[in-house]
């Protein structure tokens, strides 16, 4: 379900998390249940405790209009700040499958600070895994919607390699990166 720009949760609860150092709270990562990571930060901002939510805006057109969206970066991962007495409120939310707790807090906290400032810059932000070289890959936009091809490269934006079998030939093409999703084998 597509909900508008203005009923999605802050990606940083509060605003100053990533900078504010809370010595009483340990940095922990909610791994949600299914396409619940909006869900979960709405609900941790209403008891108050403090998170990070990175997300990407992602074009989506049809034949009438061009819609956009607020995707998760790291789908199925949200980032918050608790002590154990949160942790367990964030528990009971029903939207956690499972709670990692982080090893080294320092560097998770300068990654984090990494990924926002990437965010919040001006280059179009795509999360790297969405596809990887070597991967088969289908065209979901664009004028070669629907064509199947091997990502050879990855940099800006993918080389995807079409094939002629029978022939044993190949062209190869420049495509945008989130043009693309993989192809389940």
């Amino acid at each position: 379900m597509t909900i508008s720009l203005d009923q999605n949760p802050a990606s940083l609860f509060p605003a100053d998390i990533l900078n504010a150092p809370h010595p009483d709270k340990i940095w922990r990562v909610a791994h949600t249940k299914s396409r619940r990571e909006k869900t979960l930060a709405h609900y941790l901002a209403r008891a108050g405790i403090g998170y990070y939510l990175p997300m990407f805006s992602r074009q989506q057109s049809n034949d009438k209009r061009i819609r956009y969206s607020l995707i998760p970066v790291f789908n199925g991962y949200l980032f918050f700040q608790a002590d154990d007495f949160e942790r367990h409120a964030a528990l009971r939310s029903n939207h956690i499958s499972r709670i990692i707790d982080v090893a080294d807090e320092e560097k998770l906290v300068m990654e984090l600070c990494q990924i926002e400032k990437a965010l919040s810059g001006p280059e179009k932000v795509y999360p790297y895994d969405f596809v990887q070289k070597g991967q088969k890959v289908c065209v979901t936009k664009g004028p070669l919607k629907g064509v199947e091809g091997l990502i050879i490269r990855k940099a800006n934006n993918c080389r995807l390699v079409l094939s002629v079998e029978s022939i044993m030939q190949s062209i190869s093409v420049s495509v945008e990166a989130d043009h693309v999703e993989p192809v389940n084998c």
